[in-house]
């Protein structure tokens, strides 16, 4: 075949050619480079944690807890100065920290002063958990501090364990005090029950008084309510009789102003009528002596009138006739007059002695009005008194009428209340009888506590403290593998061994020819067999090399050695034919495209961590990478034994390796034709020189 014959000539080309068999060697060894080296540098870091550096700080002045002295951090040091998980250093703080900070140490484990004194707390109100102050450097080592967090989780626990155990021995200490304890408070509840026994009678006599209250106080509020009605109606009057002795008050007081210029007017009558009197007795004494001269007059006149007459009856003529006549007009006024004069002295003597009578009465009077204004003050200052108290009296009878209101409420309250406080009475004989029988019960019970407490309390100090470390340690774990994976690296091998065989595949295609060839290949297929032979060659030496190492050199165990070598051949040629695919069709940018795919299965194939801790559409990617089935298969073949799995992704590895070896295989024939029709036929083809 042309192809064997083809591969032949490559061969023989690349054995005389010393650079380019030099190269061709290193890259049978790049698997070893990515999977053993990474596999043997890592096989068992944390078994090597020993030579890790740690400071040790301890500060802790340690504390007293019911009489025992408690050292924690002491001991967590002698515990830690036999413990070889860490290279422990004990220094102080300040070195711990400037040791951290230069790398000198990977982390510190500061343990304060207080930290025993905090372990007292449990039984406090307000109990503080001790602290573990642990100082990590993570831009110097991530991985060492992640180590030295779950060192000083192992560390807690097992502290915690300690202090709980201290506290378990405590109180199972305690334990025999509370038993005797339980004992007196037997006792104490058998003379409770006696005392409520007594306190149940005394309580029986308690209701029916209580009860004879709550009748009283019925009749209590009747008849405060009655007081309060009528503190009211006082109120209501002494209110209106405060008003109308205001008011009286007030008028008296006009009254008496009113007094006094009355006195004063009758006084002034006084005056008056005095003088009146005196005038009317000078005009009586006129008027009498007018009387008497008018009569001496009408007498003087009628005498002359009749001595004119007869002298008269011898004149003769017509003015005789008429002076007699003017004389008898004279003489009638004349006594006209005197009448009058008469009548008018008798009715000056009756004003005179009118005068003299309202004199003596103005008299009287004044006397009269002196002695009423005299009492009319007395009357005003009293009639102002009496306002003041009555008023006085409308407040006292408010605030009584208030105060009976109030005790009126007070009475429907305490009528209220003894009821209740009956009614009570009786809930309190029901229950001084109910305590009685419990503190009966109480009693017996704290007996049988007594004696079921003593028995749980040992005398043997050994079975205490294996009763402590119950306390201390009640749940144990225990784990249960289904498969074993002895250390780090072996965890590590099946993602590293992936990695290494796609590497190696990708810098083979630097070395070895991708398309020229050293003879002319008569078709395509004869031009892919003579590449694709190459490629396995290559592929199926990496991989041999590659698991010797790993299953001699640094002692990789594996479940079966045919599946784990079967399953590396099938992902080795598998990675060749993809990437000689790529880098077949495009040349450098196929490596490009190669890169990218490895960069791709390195985040999304399980090979470091659960590829649900992966963004979702990376697992979606991952799905249909190849590498993904490659870990899987080598996890199955080293470790868990599941060869269904590990057949299953061969299957798949192979299903991706004749895909693109058809690929290859389609552009090679696809090539030749090309080549064909340029050069005017098969014939005139011209032999392409190898290149590398």
């Amino acid at each position: 075949m042309q192809g064997m014959r083809l591969f032949g000539q490559e061969l023989l080309d690349i054995v005389k050619n010393k650079k380019v068999l030099i190269s061709v060697i290193g890259i049978l060894f790049i698997p070893i480079m990515y999977s053993g080296m990474l596999v043997g540098a890592f096989w068992d870091p944390y078994g090597k944690t020993s030579e890790l550096p740690v400071a040790i700080v301890n500060e802790d002045t340690g504390a007293e807890l019911d009489g025992k002295q408690l050292a924690l951090g002491s001991e967590l040091v002698d515990n830690l100065k036999d413990n070889d998980k860490f290279k422990w250093a004990f220094v102080d703080k300040e070195e711990a920290e400037d040791g951290v900070k230069d790398g000198r140490y990977y982390l510190a484990l500061e343990i304060p002063s207080d930290f025993s004194k905090q372990a007292t707390t449990l039984m406090d109100a307000e109990p503080t958990p001790s602290q573990l102050v642990y100082v990590t450097n993570e831009s110097l080592s991530f991985t060492a501090s992640k180590i030295g967090s779950a060192a000083i989780t192992e560390l807690k626990t097992s502290l915690s364990k300690e202090v709980t155990k201290s506290y378990a021995e405590t109180m199972l200490e305690q334990f025999g005090k509370v038993a005797d304890g339980f004992a007196e408070a037997s006792d104490g509840a058998g003379k409770l029950s006696s005392g409520a026994s007594e306190a149940k009678d005394g309580a029986a006599t308690l209701q029916r008084n209580l009860e004879k209250l709550a009748d009283g106080t019925l009749g209590l509020e009747s008849g405060v309510k009655q007081v309060s009605d009528g503190a009211a109606q006082v109120a209501s009057g002494a209110a209106s009789l405060s008003s109308s002795a205001a008011e009286l008050g007030s008028g008296l007081g006009q009254l008496s102003e009113a007094s006094g210029q009355l006195t004063a007017g009758a006084e002034k009558a006084s005056d008056a009528s005095a003088k009146l009197a005196s005038g009317a007795t000078a005009a009586h004494e006129a008027e009498t002596k007018l009387a008497s001269s008018a009569a001496e007059l009408a007498a003087q006149l009628d005498a002359f009138a009749s001595s004119a007459a007869a002298s008269g009856t011898a004149a003769e003529g017509g003015d005789a006739a008429a002076q007699q006549e003017a004389l008898q007009q004279l003489v009638a006024a004349a006594k006209a007059l005197a009448a009058g004069a008469d009548g008018l002295a008798t009715s000056g003597g009756q004003l005179a002695a009118g005068a003299s009578e309202l004199q003596q009465g103005n008299s009287t009077l004044l006397q009269g009005l002196s002695a009423f204004d005299a009492k009319l003050e007395g009357a005003a200052t009293g009639g102002a008194k009496l306002a003041s108290g009555a008023a006085q009296l409308a407040s006292g009878a408010k605030q009584a009428a208030a105060g009976a209101a109030a005790a009126d409420a007070g009475a429907s309250e305490l009528a209220s209340g003894s009821g209740q406080l009956a009614d009570g009475s009786a809930a309190l004989t029901d229950g001084v009888g109910k305590l009685a029988d419990g503190s009966a019960e109480l009693a017996d019970k704290l007996s049988e506590a007594s004696n079921t407490t003593s028995e749980q309390v040992s005398s043997d100090d050994s079975s205490n403290e294996k009763k402590a470390d119950m306390f201390a340690g009640p749940v144990e774990v225990s784990e249960k593998k289904l498969t074993t994976v002895p250390n780090y690296g072996t965890g590590f091998a099946p993602y590293s061994l992936g990695l290494g065989l796609f590497v190696g595949a990708l810098l083979s295609t630097i070395v070895l020819p991708m398309r020229d060839s050293v003879g002319r290949p008569r078709s395509g297929g004869s031009w892919f067999t003579s590449k694709v032979l190459l490629f396995i060659l290559v592929g199926i030496i990496q991989t041999l090399i590659a698991d010797a190492i790993l299953l001699y050199a640094i002692g990789l165990e594996v479940q079966s050695l045919g599946w784990f070598v079967g399953l590396s051949l099938v992902t080795s040629l598998s990675f060749m034919m993809i990437i000689q695919f790529f880098v077949t069709l495009l040349d450098q940018p196929g490596r490009f495209v190669s890169i990218i795919i490895l960069i791709l299965q390195l985040t999304s194939s399980s090979g470091t961590y659960p590829k649900e801790l992966v963004p979702a559409w990376l697992q979606t990617i991952g799905d249909w990478m190849p590498m993904t089935y490659a870990v899987a298969g080598f996890k199955a073949a080293i470790s868990s034994g599941d060869f269904d799995l590990v057949r299953s992704s061969m299957g798949t590895l192979a299903i991706y390796g004749v895909i693109f070896a058809a690929l290859t295989l389609g552009y090679f024939v696809l090539k030749h034709k090309q080549q064909s029709r340029n050069n005017g036929g098969e014939g005139k083809s011209q032999q392409t020189p190898a290149t590398v």
